[in-house]
């Protein structure tokens, strides 16, 4: 063979052997898992306030007591109803331990059974969520919160009146 053809041999060999390596490269890239937070759903203001809840407020409040942002938002999505189902069940799932505790609240009345279930679920969950009873705060396990919420009369009061 000629010196130049072998130059276009080795030139073509190499070229090929990089292209091959970049489709490789192509093929071992999977497509990545979307993280917890790529994977949110989009949620009304109110549900995301609930959503991102860091306690509890005991809803036995004075009819003449100012109404915190986090009440307000449990009260707008009492008056959705079952239009934000699919939402609130997937915040039993998702969201922090006070709001994951709001959502199960929430299903009581959209679908009781579900939130039974879910509540006996949670009975095992030992993250700790804080809980606003007057001008006290008191932290319970999220098991401890459901566990109450599961009994004939809970001393914990979320639902609203």
């Amino acid at each position: 063979m000629k010196p130049a053809s072998n130059a276009l041999i080795v030139s073509f060999l190499l070229l090929s052997g990089l292209s091959n390596g970049v489709r490789a490269e192509d093929a071992a890239q999977t497509p990545k898992t979307p993280t917890s937070e790529e994977s949110t759903v989009k949620l009304p203001a109110f549900l995301e306030t609930l959503k991102n809840a860091k306690l509890i407020e005991d809803s036995r409040l004075p009819a003449n007591a100012p109404k915190s942002d986090l009440r307000k938002a449990f009260e707008e999505a009492a008056k959705a109803g079952s239009g934000v189902k699919t939402d609130v069940i997937w915040m039993t799932h998702n969201a922090s331990p006070a709001g994951r505790l709001y959502a199960v609240s929430l299903l009581k009345k959209i679908e009781p059974q579900t939130a039974k279930t879910t509540l006996e679920e949670l009975k095992a969950d030992r993250e700790s969520v804080s809980y606003k009873h007057g001008g006290e705060i008191v932290h319970y396990s999220v098991g401890e919160i459901a566990i109450d919420q599961l009994s004939a009369k809970p001393i914990i009061v979320i639902d609203l009146p």
